[in-house]
């Protein structure tokens, strides 16, 4: 009873019902009916999946994360077609499950057709609160539904409702960006991992007017996408029976923990230590990297990649430059070891810990560069200043310069060129990543025990 007391202050009085064996609790809040369905046994850290639209709709998917100790939470925003309204709604729903009462904090959103507008909405102004989306059959584009300006059935009193909530005339709503299609950036950015669940004879949402377009859009700006597509089946049914891919989506791509990495190209997935490093990690920990090649302490800022890694609130953010802050590198990436180059570091300290994020210095791996038979490093004044700004703010550091001069100086010039791709002194190949994550792990597991607590066992 106190906890009906304590997660609907404030709201109508909750009613308990049944849902396919689970207690089901309908309340209201913001006048819009909501429903709360828990799980017999709760899993750690209270999961949940956020169903938008016709609760209790193929519910196969919803009934297996019950069993699997998640809540299915659902607030009813019908008739307002994902609109600012609609998120709004949403964000004070949020609040109430995650701020109140301590729900995860990256919930996974589940919306089947017209749904597909608010989850995506939604989620495209709160990247940093989503897990991953499950869309099915999902609107993409109001012109496809309910306008029906292509090949698909318009719904006249749908769309007239649909323009008028959105302040839009049939002429505007051609080009407004409004839809799940438009300004994916920020989902793309945080690797939010999408499935969606298509009938590919669909009349009522076209495929090609709607997961078509959005999954060539997402996969251009590098997000990660699966469409699962069912040959000669219309716009029903829905999910898949037994749903099985979809379960097992969302149980892999849980964030407990979200660990973002800034860097220049010794830190990317491709030329640097960044992929090899979050394959250490079990499931629920995922890893983005939004290091770039080329890039310094000072434009790595500058060009607002910075910008984009604190806008992700991660629980950790990583960080590692010097390569490119190095004198030759020129006016828009130079910066001084003794000045520019520590005020850089620390103000990344400082913005990352204003956004509840745990930061990480990394000093800068050496190159393998040899003078009469040892590592002669330019990099020795950027480390050192990393280790003094750790110092001085109380940050955890992973002391990978002098780990890795000593590792190429135990290995000598020809072996440790096995290490690097041919001809390059300054990155990776994958053995190369695997070697440098050994020793960046060596410092995390001492330094970063509560996240260490999150790598796979090994193998």
């Amino acid at each position: 009873m106190r906890f009906l007391i304590l997660l609907f202050l404030a709201a109508a009085p909750a009613i308990a019902a049944d849902f396919h064996g689970f207690e089901r609790l309908d309340f209201e809040r913001d006048g819009r009916k909501c429903i709360l369905v828990k799980p017999r046994q709760v899993a750690a850290g209270k999961p949940w999946i956020w169903r938008a639209r016709f609760f209790g709709h193929e519910p196969q998917t919803d009934v297996a994360l019950l069993n699997a100790g998640w809540h299915v939470a659902y607030v009813d925003v019908a008739g307002l077609f994902g609109s600012p309204r609609a998120v709004a709604i949403w964000n004070n729903f949020y609040r109430h499950l995650t701020a109140e009462q301590g729900f995860h904090p990256r919930p996974a959103l589940e919306g089947m057709s017209r749904g597909g507008l608010i989850i995506y909405n939604w989620a495209k102004q709160n990247p940093d609160k989503v897990s991953c989306i499950y869309a099915d059959a999902p609107v993409c584009d109001i012109n496809s539904w309910p306008g029906g300006k292509g090949t698909g059935k318009a719904s006249q009193k749908a769309w007239s409702q649909c323009l008028a909530e959105y302040g839009l005339d049939e002429t505007a709503a051609r080009t407004a960006k409004v839809n799940p299609i438009d300004g994916l950036e920020a989902l793309a950015r945080a690797r939010v991992p999408l499935l969606h669940v298509v009938g590919e004879a669909d009349g009522v949402v076209p495929v090609g007017e709607n997961t078509n377009i959005l999954e060539s859009r997402y996969r251009k700006l590098g997000g990660p996408i699966q469409v699962i597509r069912k040959p000669g089946v219309d716009h029903h049914p829905h999910s898949l029976n037994p749903p099985d891919p979809i379960v097992e989506f969302i149980l892999r791509n849980r964030r407990d923990v979200l660990i973002v990495l800034a860097g220049d190209s010794t830190v990317t997935d491709k030329a640097g230590w960044g992929a090899a490093f979050a394959g250490r990690f079990q499931q629920n920990a995922k890893v983005v990297n939004l290091a770039a090649g080329g890039r310094s302490s000072k434009s790595f800022r500058s060009e607002g990649i910075w910008r984009h890694a604190v806008d992700l609130r991660p629980d950790y953010l990583i960080i590692q430059f010097g390569h490119n802050d190095c004198p030759g590198k020129g006016p828009e990436r130079e910066t001084n070891p003794a000045t520019d180059f520590p005020a850089n570091l620390q103000r990344f300290v400082e913005e990352a810990r204003a956004v509840g994020a745990q930061p990480i210095l990394v000093s800068p791996m050496t190159r393998r560069r040899f003078v009469n038979g040892s590592i002669e490093s330019i990099l020795t004044p950027y480390a050192e200043a990393a280790r003094s700004v750790a110092k001085k703010t109380g940050t955890p550091l992973i002391d990978l310069h002098p780990r890795s001069v000593d590792l190429f100086n135990s290995l000598g010039d020809t072996r440790g060129a096995e290490l690097n791709p041919p001809g390059d002194r300054t990155h990776f190949n994958a053995k190369g990543a695997e070697v440098i994550t050994d020793l960046i792990l060596k410092d995390l597991r001492i330094e970063v025990p509560k996240l260490a607590a999150h790598l796979a066992p090994a193998k």
